[in-house]
């Protein structure tokens, strides 16, 4: 890739990450609490739920991004199977179960402009960095890291919530 294409790359990311946002954050408006803690998304996961899952996965971003840019050993497990990813998903919903879903959107919305304030701030070769410390064998850079944690992730779940609001 050349300079102008990540450039034009990291505009598109940070776009549709903005986006997918604003369509979750224009869904849960939508929603009382008790909405949010009682309809069903994915198997016995609500809403309130959802959010939980996709603040943890920007943790863990935000943690991967955090090593790769100053060299400080991260704070989650390394992930090398489809099998640690659900135990980690496991334990999220897990530790969340109990949160009040207004402190749940508040932490979405604050993890979501910290994501954004280091993308912003990460260069163009930081970005198309080879990323190998979790699923080494998947060949990713930063970049895909960075889209599969994001925008990708948001609208996998939004798309979910919005499939279970038509019901």
């Amino acid at each position: 890739m050349n300079n102008q294409q990540i450039s034009s790359a990291r505009s598109i990311m940070l776009a549709e990450f903005e986006q997918e946002w604003v369509n979750i954050e224009r869904i849960c408006a939508t929603l009382s609490e008790a909405e949010m803690t009682t309809r069903e998304v994915e198997g016995e996961w609500s809403i309130k739920d959802v959010l939980c899952h996709l603040s943890a996965w920007e943790k863990y971003l935000l943690d991967r991004l955090g090593m790769v840019m100053t060299g400080q050993p991260p704070q989650y497990a390394v992930m090398t199977s489809w099998d640690d990813v659900h135990r980690f998903n496991a334990q999220v919903f897990a530790d969340s179960k109990d949160r009040s879903p207004a402190s749940v959107v508040i932490e979405f919305r604050s993890l979501y402009r910290g994501v954004m304030t280091v993308l912003e701030a990460m260069s163009d070769d930081q970005l198309i960095q080879p990323y190998s410390y979790d699923f080494p064998d998947d060949g990713l850079n930063l970049l895909q890291l960075i889209r599969a944690n994001t925008c990708e992730h948001y609208r996998e779940h939004r798309i979910d919530i919005e499939k279970e609001q038509k019901r």
